[in-house]
């Protein structure tokens, strides 16, 4: 009977495996196509932005890392018979306050990057308006 168990878990672990691959997979192309407009940008902006991505993946990637790790901790207390020592309201409210900051950074660092795109392109714009109007206002002189 235990022999079946544990290829049970052995399998359920390869499934796991494999889901988390396909999942990886997935969230890697995804990527890939969103940041194919990117490549538009001038370098140093699209540096900006991808920093300013990167930033906002390790802010998304820190709580649930943060939980994992006390989850952990939890359980290895209940199985060792001590009782948990589970974090205070208010170092969980420092987490989540840092959590909040690393996330509005980010918000501002991609939002400053493509404020700045956006204005260097009106700017084109306008420079190229300007430009076909003086056109337009010089007539062309024919022979």
């Amino acid at each position: 009977m235990s022999e079946n168990a544990s290829t049970t878990r052995a399998d359920a672990d390869g499934l796991f495996e494999l889901g988390a691959r396909l999942v990886g997979g997935v969230a890697r192309l995804s990527l890939t196509i969103i940041s194919i407009p990117l490549s538009i940008l001038p370098r140093n902006t699209r540096v900006r932005v991808r920093r300013g991505v990167a930033e906002l993946a390790r802010g998304f990637i820190a709580l649930p890392k943060e939980l994992a790790d006390i989850s952990e901790r939890v359980v290895d207390d209940i199985f060792s018979g001590t009782a948990p020592a589970l974090p205070s309201a208010e170092t969980i409210g420092n987490r989540a306050r840092a959590f909040t900051e690393r996330l509005a950074r980010a918000a501002d660092e991609f939002g400053a990057t493509v404020g700045q795109a956006a204005g260097r392109a009106a700017d084109g714009v306008e420079r190229t308006v300007a430009k076909v109007d003086e056109w337009v206002e010089k007539a062309p002189k024919t022979p």
